[in-house]
């Protein structure tokens, strides 16, 4: 449904007064003790829906809002060293997305549906991102990456590990996944696991200025 179609209350509330709101509420609380220890990474989970269009409004207004808390607590606790972060999962097979996206009985059979359905199946656990927290809150660095949007399948590379599957996170800046998704198999599977969009290319594909 477009926006326009939906109870903006209900909508609104339903999306935003879960995930935003608790995010800004559980942030505030966490750097009370953070601040006060000299220590500390808060992590606002968010995803390519800040960025760009993704289910909804009021999900991408949550998401770039995510984001942006990250960004602007990050710099107010910079100097208590305490570091705050926006992760990015990729696609994560969660339980209602195997329940209604991955199982067969359920798809529609429609071709955005079967190309849900297929990215998915290369999605990440919901373990995952916590394995990335982990080696997060254990970096001797971490302040360096504070304010920041940062993927798990980039963390992955980084720190070394893999998902609980023993399978690597999916890369959403290659080209070849990029190409999948819009239905070019063929050509996709000509494209080198090296060639990934750029960070500043990613940041110019939102509809900022």
């Amino acid at each position: 449904e477009k926006f326009w179609e939906t109870d903006p209350v209900e909508q609104w509330d339903v999306i935003n007064g879960v995930g935003l709101r608790n995010h800004y509420i559980c942030a505030s609380i966490a750097a009370k003790i953070m601040v006060k220890q000299q220590h500390g990474l808060i992590v606002n989970i968010s995803s390519f829906g800040g960025l760009k269009y993704l289910f909804n409004v009021a999900y991408g207004i949550g998401k770039a809002a995510v984001d942006r808390m990250a960004a602007d607590c990050g710099h107010e606790l910079r100097n208590q060293n305490v570091a705050m972060i926006s992760l990015w999962p990729g696609p994560v097979k969660t339980e209602y997305i195997q329940e209604n996206i991955m199982d067969p009985k359920k798809n529609d059979g429609s071709v955005a549906s079967l190309a849900s359905a297929k990215m998915f199946a290369l999605g990440e656990t919901i373990e995952c991102a916590g394995k990335a927290i982990i080696y997060l809150a254990t970096d001797p660095h971490i302040m360096k990456k504070t304010g920041r949007i940062l993927q798990t399948c980039d963390l992955a590379k980084e720190y070394k590990f893999t998902d609980i599957d023993g399978s690597m996170p999916l890369d959403t800046r290659k080209v070849s996944v990029a190409l999948q998704r819009a239905g070019w198999d063929g050509l996709a599977a000509w494209i080198p696991d090296f060639v990934r969009f750029p960070l500043w290319m990613v940041h110019y594909m939102s509809y900022k200025f």
